[in-house]
């Protein structure tokens, strides 16, 4: 019988190595996301500029502002994941004091490195300020994590690895909460401008079944239905321990007031408007959740092959998102024209694109990919991973004959991503190694 290669299968990762491989994939992402697309040339008097001008300015000679905020915040956000890495892999050091002069050191020495390589990038603009703002990112990064694990980088993560294991109805209730507020909320343009609440507040659908009546039925079943059905559903088997006499109820009317709640939010989200429909969906979507939740329960713990149906409902759902809405070209020119525009380097696309649709675009894929290797790794031990890869693949091939689809070879990477971590964190949840 044929067997996978080793490398096909999700190896087991220590906690000490982990931090180690996401600290190198940090550095990775970060040099081809800083050089991208990689055009480099030798210019003189830009680099003369540079050493002249090396200090930050806030205005111009007309008083006006040079250094936009939303940069600043994104380089901030940026330097975060190294100060947390450095943290939890135990590179930082043991004392704070040490701590808080290896990070800093380190990541201005890496930030330094990119701006300066970025003076031979003609489509990037090299900035002091970027590196500040990154040092200090990864500085707040760094204090976070020593504030949740303390002196020693060990303990979160088999502290996590218990709650999950323990509790996983939990985690999958925390999982889904976070994915349809991220859902609900995109494109995160916060506001606290009273004339754009006003304008969301006008702009709100209040007829009922109004929005509903307009929508393409399976993308409004599989996409809002069906993930507060699994949040209702979840909610139930969580509270189940906790108040087992109201446990349907409690977690109806707890689903139904996170649904409403998302739908109020939308106020200060610039360019959205809250939805009667939204709120109706949560309620209803719950309520089936959690009418069924028993009798699945029941079901999953009464057949073998549960987890095999699971795996084939996380590979359906994966599918569908790819594909939906199934159109299908129908000439060859058209076929020619679509493969001619196959992204062959890896996020080439987002490189041009908004920075929060391309987040949520890679968001949105990673957890695919993650709820198929979570499925995969809950059916089996050594789980063939490179199936998932294999599946992407597929799916971003069949694109080539969609014409709302763009085929990718870094969306197929993301979805293998993604299920490479959510194998991982449900083989660190039943590892247990609890106290």
């Amino acid at each position: 019988m044929w067997r996978p290669p080793r490398w096909a299968t999700l190896p087991p990762v220590t906690a000490r190595r982990l931090p180690a491989v996401l600290l190198l994939l940090y550095f990775v992402c970060l040099v081809y996301g800083s050089f991208f697309p990689f055009e480099f040339t030798y210019d003189r008097e830009r680099i003369r500029h540079a050493l002249d001008l090396p200090l930050p300015r806030l205005h111009d000679a007309d008083g006006r502002r040079l250094i936009s905020l939303p940069d600043v915040v994104s380089n901030v956000l940026l330097g975060a994941p190294f100060g947390a890495l450095m943290a939890w892999s135990g590179l930082a050091g043991g004392p704070l004091a040490t701590r808080v002069l290896r990070v800093v050191l380190a990541d201005a020495g890496l930030a330094g490195a990119v701006e300066a390589g970025q003076l031979f990038a003609p489509s990037r603009t090299s900035s002091l300020v970027d590196v500040i703002a990154q040092v200090t990112g990864a500085l707040a990064g760094l204090l976070l994590a020593h504030v949740l694990t303390g002196a020693s980088p060990r303990p979160l993560g088999p502290r996590l690895a218990c709650t999950l294991g323990e509790r996983p109805a939990l985690a999958l209730l925390l999982a889904v909460a976070a994915v349809l507020a991220a859902d609900a909320l995109y494109p995160y343009a916060v506001t606290l401008d009273v004339s754009t609440v006003w304008h969301n507040l006008k702009s709100a659908q209040w007829r009922p079944l109004d929005t509903v009546r307009r929508a393409f039925w399976p993308d409004l079943l599989v996409e809002k239905a069906l993930p507060w059905a699994a949040l209702g559903g979840l909610a139930r088997v969580a509270l189940g321990e906790v108040v087992p006499a109201r446990a349907g109820l409690v977690a109806w009317a707890a689903a139904t007031a996170l649904g409403v709640a998302l739908e109020g939010g939308k106020l200060f989200i610039a360019g959205r408007a809250p939805s009667l429909d939204g709120a109706l969906l949560a309620s209803g979507g719950a309520l089936v959740g959690v009418a069924l939740a028993p009798a699945l329960a029941r079901v999953a713990a009464g057949r073998a092959r549960a987890s095999g149906w699971l795996v084939a409902t996380a590979a359906a759902l994966l599918a569908y998102e790819e594909l939906t809405p199934f159109g299908v070209l129908r000439s060859v020119a058209a076929v020619r024209a679509r493969v001619a525009r196959v992204e062959w380097l890896p996020f080439a696309s987002y490189y041009f694109a908004d920075p929060q649709s391309a987040l949520f675009d890679v968001g949105k894929k990673l957890v695919l990919g993650a709820a198929l290797g979570a499925a995969m790794r809950h059916a089996s031990p050594r789980p063939r991973l490179i199936l998932v890869l294999v599946l992407a693949a597929l799916l971003e091939a069949a694109q080539v004959f969609q014409p709302t689809h763009i085929a990718s070879v870094g969306d197929a990477l993301v979805i293998y991503v993604g299920a490479l971590a959510g194998a991982y964190l449900v083989g660190r949840a039943r590892a247990g190694n609890c106290p």
